[in-house]
């Protein structure tokens, strides 16, 4: 039967290696998912998919008064289909996932940002 005897160097070096591993591995998972979210963003870009940003200046039933980031107002009408986070009201920031279907644009879905 052999045993190990470890000194005090030999404990410093399998413990260095080890958080050198776990190192490594944490910076892979981060890169991943970059990676990760710019595929998402381009397969959204492939299926028609734009995105906008602004303030919600007005809400009418189904209909959202929208002002863009460029400054630009525009209407976009919700329906059963749009995923929304939360109710939204006048004045806040929202995030929405727009597709254009047969000459009509379709709100995919509606979020609420951080104010």
């Amino acid at each position: 039967m052999r045993v190990l005897d470890l000194t005090e160097d030999a404990l410093m070096e399998s413990i260095l290696k080890i958080i050198g591993v776990m190192s490594c591995s944490f910076v892979l998972c981060l890169s991943l998912s970059n990676v990760t979210q710019a595929a998402e963003k381009h397969r959204d870009t492939q299926q028609g998919v734009h995105t906008i940003k602004g303030e919600v200046l007005r809400v009418d039933g189904d209909d959202y008064l929208i002002k863009q980031s460029d400054a630009k107002e525009v209407r976009y009408r919700v329906d059963s289909g749009t995923e929304m986070s939360e109710p939204i009201g006048r004045g806040d920031r929202i995030e929405a996932k727009l597709r254009e279907v047969n000459e009509e644009t379709r709100v995919l879905s509606l979020r609420q940002l951080e104010k």
